[in-house]
């Protein structure tokens, strides 16, 4: 069972929201070179969850801690921005990344729930042999 791709309203909202990382990370090659390291890895690691999160996928990803990241990143970012008044770097990729992220995930889930509905139907088509099953088994007019 294989995850379709997301459309390309929520494509663009996840490449969108990569791109919020961008001034965090700029401002992260002011950091010592194991700073700089750790925000080049953070932001990595950020796109290539967005892009599984988009892409056709064969295996299904933890969506609990999509959801976990996704939630903190979105609070964090959107209160920082909100209270303090002033858009700093951290605030704009917490906030930006973190409401790509809640959309591509609940893209991802919709698509993963239509796949496993659209497979069990598949298998259940298939393994009836065109049979109609009622709760005490198969009618005899099937058999037949």
């Amino acid at each position: 069972m294989a995850v379709a791709g997301a459309s390309r309203t929520v494509r663009w909202y996840a490449y969108a929201g990569c791109l919020t990382i961008v001034p965090f990370v700029v401002s992260g090659f002011g950091l010592p070179w194991y700073g700089t390291a750790i925000v080049l890895g953070g932001a990595l690691a950020a796109w290539a969850l967005m892009m599984a999160l988009i892409r056709p996928a064969a295996v299904r990803l933890p969506m609990p801690g999509v959801w976990a990241a996704a939630g903190l990143l979105t609070v964090y970012g959107t209160a920082s921005l909100m209270l303090r008044g002033t858009v700093s770097p951290g605030a704009l990729a917490a906030g930006g990344y973190g409401w790509a992220l809640a959309v591509a995930a609940l893209s991802y889930q919709r698509r993963y729930s239509a796949a496993v509905r659209s497979a069990a139907a598949a298998t259940m088509s298939r393994s009836c042999g065109g049979a109609t099953i009622s709760a005490s088994g198969p009618r005899a007019s099937s058999w037949a």
